[in-house]
């Protein structure tokens, strides 16, 4: 009854505890949309383009009334940012009116229907017919000012389109119109703005806006494509232009430093940062030192930020990159952290259980290792779909296993041996061995539960030490009289070469090497006698040409005079081919010899060998 209780319990807490993050979720992003207009309000409202004009408040206020009336809080916002500039040469006066008025009409018209591209030319209009009132009063007025109302009307028409992507973005639950390429332009450009916002064009020896545009354009190519990549970096260049009122040469060179990282999307991050900030860093100087079109600093801390961020952070990224592209990559992303979501509860539930179970004995302890084994495929699967991120090449596999095997049953042709080669995961190989302690099908029966088991275990994810244990605990609930198992298991890794080997009660392997037997042997308790088992292994480097031969002890004890097993270690040294097969048939036939007329033991013989 207390068990049936502790669980109903975790039931509605775990229940509780995942409608709470969902809605902490939900919440965290309408936290993020409205921290995106406020942000972006202050800044956007402080940058001037060429030094002279403040288009981009005029043009946010036009598409955030065109969203909705409750977003009038953004127009102090934006003068504010607009403000700030006062005092420091600048000419606010025209835009801040042009700004207030476009807030205000498009205000008390939000219940008229307009288009977007009908508000954005009323905003231009009502820039030109306020800054021209304004300068006329003032009696200001020079050629370049009319100039400059003609270049900032084009840009209002440029930025309400670019802000009502951007923002479109930002719409819970709303797919959007918007084409990838639409998304990669509203991005770079209001990005490189609020930069341009901050007000602090250098900071030592780096630019603040060239740094963080190429920071932007990096991440875009290497996790969207040559063609992303190029496409934010000219738009991150004309913004970065607009600026600072730099070299036109910033378009080029941004655009093939974001065709170079989409050049290498997928792979090291660290060779991505360094080609990236050498395509800068080459075109940077071609107009020679010291009037360089880039500093060199720039690039090559954009790249070292690149490589350093934590995986986890990029993972962020990538899913608001995700927002961008509205693809079949995003709803995958977002079923991703649902998925990631539920095995956290899950994982929550299993741990405790096994909590809960431990320090038991026999059918409990049993209980306790599986949830263990829960937890820990559990946790393998969320960490499998956290590491989205592909910051190598898959590993290529550098070796390959050729396998024989041989063997030899005492009564009436079933052998109390079972073995198992098999591929696990990627880059890893099985072979295990297990002798049942007993005769015939009994003795079978009781190996094969053991290397099934234990092959299904490590299957699904158990790590070795985990999957041991819990087949010991198996067999000493299972077994109703002294029946054992020994368990002789290697593990290949075929891209390091690494093999580890694990004996319970097993016989000795051996490892020819150039014409040389090496020995490898453990005294250790066979499974499912004691309850607590201790689990160690033998790790060895293998090469290329290493046979590796693992027996039952059938074969090591055909000649119980000879303790060493010289015999077998000879056996092995004169067998010239190179075939497993042919291997493994020589020496069972040399244990059968070596057995004479006494009863012979059920007998394997697996032969390895790495290529």
């Amino acid at each position: 009854m207390e068990l049936q209780l502790e669980n109903v319990r975790n039931t509605i807490f775990g229940r509780l505890s995942r409608a709470s993050r969902e809605s902490s979720k939900f919440a965290a992003f309408d936290f993020a949309r409205i921290a995106a207009i406020v942000i972006g309000s202050v800044l956007l409202g402080r940058a001037a383009l060429f030094y002279a004009i403040f288009p981009c408040g005029i043009a946010l206020i036009t598409v955030l009334m065109h969203k909705g009336r409750a977003n009038i809080y953004a127009l102090p916002l934006i003068l504010f940012g607009l403000f700030t500039n006062y005092g420091t040469g600048y000419d606010i006066w025209g835009d801040a009116i042009a700004t207030a008025a476009c807030g205000v009409l498009f205000f008390l018209t939000a219940k008229i229907s307009m288009g977007i591209p009908v508000k954005a030319f009323s905003a231009a209009g009502i820039m030109v017919v306020t800054k021209s009132v304004y300068y006329l009063a003032a009696q200001l007025v020079f050629i370049f000012d009319i100039f400059m109302m003609f270049v900032e009307s084009i840009l209002i028409l440029a930025l309400v389109y670019i802000f009502h992507r951007f923002y479109g973005l930002l719409d819970k639950g709303k797919k959007g119109s918007s084409t990838l390429a639409e998304g990669i332009i509203a991005t770079s450009a209001v990005f490189v703005l609020m930069l341009g916002g901050i007000g602090v064009e250098t900071l030592g020896v780096f630019s603040i806006i060239n740094l963080g545009a190429l920071f932007m354009i990096l991440v875009i190519g290497y996790k969207i494509g040559i063609m992303e990549g190029g496409i934010s970096g000219i738009v991150s260049g004309m913004a970065a232009m607009f600026l600072t009122s730099g070299s036109p040469a910033l378009i080029g060179i941004f655009a093939c430093a974001g065709m170079t990282a989409g050049f290498f999307k997928g792979l090291n991050r660290i060779v991505a940062g360094v080609c990236f900030a050498a395509v800068c860093i080459s075109f940077g100087l071609v107009k020679g030192y010291p009037e360089l079109y880039l500093s060199v600093y720039d690039p090559l801390l954009a790249a070292v930020v690149f490589a350093a961020i934590p995986r986890k952070w990029m993972n962020r990224i990538e899913l608001l990159l995700a927002r961008i592209r509205r693809d079949h990559i995003y709803e995958e992303l977002m079923a991703r952290d649902r998925m990631l979501l539920t095995l956290g509860g899950y994982l929550e539930t299993f741990e405790k259980l096994a909590t809960l179970y431990s320090g038991t004995k026999n059918r409990s302890n049993i209980i306790a290792m599986q949830f263990k084994g829960m937890s820990k495929v559990t946790k393998t699967m969320m960490d499998a779909l956290s590491a989205s991120e592909t910051a190598v090449m898959p590993a290529k596999e550098k070796y390959s296993v050729k396998v024989g095997v041989s063997g030899y049953a005492k009564e009436r042709s079933v052998s109390g041996d079972s073995y198992i080669c098999a591929d696990l995961k990627e880059g890893e190989y099985m072979i295990a061995l297990s002798d049942g302690m007993g005769k015939g099908e009994s003795a079978s029966r009781e190996s094969a539960l053991t290397i099934t088991s234990l092959y299904n275990l490590m299957k699904a994810g158990f790590d070795v030490e985990l999957a041991l244990k819990t087949i010991n605990s198996l067999l000493l609930f299972k077994s109703t009289e002294e029946i054992f198992s020994t368990v002789d298991l290697g593990l290949f890794n075929r891209v390091t070469g690494k093999m580890k080997f694990f004996k319970i009660g097993a016989a000795a392997t051996f490892i020819k090497r150039g014409g040389k037997v090496e020995t490898i042997k453990v005294s250790a308790l066979p499974m499912g006698i004691v309850d607590s088992i201790r689990i160690n292994h033998i790790e060895i480097q293998a090469r290329k040409g290493d046979e590796i031969i693992i027996v039952s002890d059938g074969i090591t004890e055909a000649d119980r005079s000879d303790g060493q097993m010289e015999w077998i270690r000879e056996t092995i040294e004169n067998i010239r081919s190179r075939d497993p097969q042919t291997m493994s048939d020589l020496i069972i036939n040399k244990a059968v010899e070596r057995y004479g007329l006494k009863e012979k033991d059920d007998m394997t013989v697996i032969t390895a060998i790495i290529n």
